[in-house]
């Protein structure tokens, strides 16, 4: 499967405990966010890299990878549109993320993962983190940073020896996201500057391993990785 580093917005790693509570508020609008990231609350970093998440608590611990993938991935997945007001709701919030201009979570997939990258995505659990936070239901969010090249060349060529993901998120969310990248796509054709590669042709993806996440997969909590898919 292809599944890329890339550059991500998310909270000031020394103010990450004050900007999650908010993020209803930061993310409600591209000028809160953008206020946000001026005052130094929210950031982007400058180069791209790979992103590995660990959620533990009950009923155990699961590691995954944060990366972008072609939005293709979420393609069959339309449960959520069945009835109208489902379709409403899920047009809405296409709307709301092309407005936004960023996907605000990780859209959760399932994917069979190898030992080799268990044991790279251990190596790099071995480094500090840049985030442990536990929410009020006693989860703990950890997550690091992987941009060393090699590091980088590693995680990129395991997951280029993957079979394709499958969505193991709420089918409303995978919805929404597939209609905001079709609205942008739309856009961009009718104002003849698609090319295929635009941010929006790929979704921030944290990506699971299959055998761990049978019972149901964790979610990233909103605003802590995200990507920006349109130009402010």
């Amino acid at each position: 499967m292809k599944a890329l580093p890339f550059p991500c917005i998310r909270p000031a790693q020394d103010r990450v405990l004050e900007a999650l509570p908010q993020m209803g508020g930061i993310l409600s609008g591209n000028d809160a966010l953008r206020d946000a990231i001026a005052d130094g609350l929210m950031l982007k970093d400058p180069g791209s890299a790979y992103y590995v998440y660990e959620c533990s608590g009950e009923p155990g611990r699961v590691t995954g990878v944060v990366a972008i993938c072609p939005v293709s991935v979420l393609a069959g997945d339309d449960a959520a549109c069945d009835g109208d007001a489902a379709s409403a709701d899920v047009a809405a919030a296409a709307r709301a993320i092309t407005e936004l201009k960023v996907q605000p979570r990780p859209v959760t997939l399932a994917y069979e993962a190898s030992p080799v990258m268990d044991i790279i995505l251990g190596a790099a659990k071995e480094g500090a983190s840049l985030y442990a936070v536990t929410d009020p239901a006693g989860i703990t969010h950890r997550v690091w940073e992987v941009k060393r090249n090699d590091a980088v060349a590693a995680i990129h060529a395991m997951l280029d020896q993957a079979p394709e993901p499958a969505p193991a998120d709420d089918p409303a969310y995978v919805a929404a996201l597939a209609g905001a990248a079709q609205l942008l796509a739309d856009e961009a054709r009718a104002a003849g500057t698609y090319t295929g590669k635009e941010p929006f042709n790929f979704v921030i993806s944290a990506l699971f391993p299959a055998a761990q996440v049978a019972g149901g997969a964790p979610q990233v909590p909103t605003g802590l990785l995200t990507h920006q898919i349109a130009r402010y």
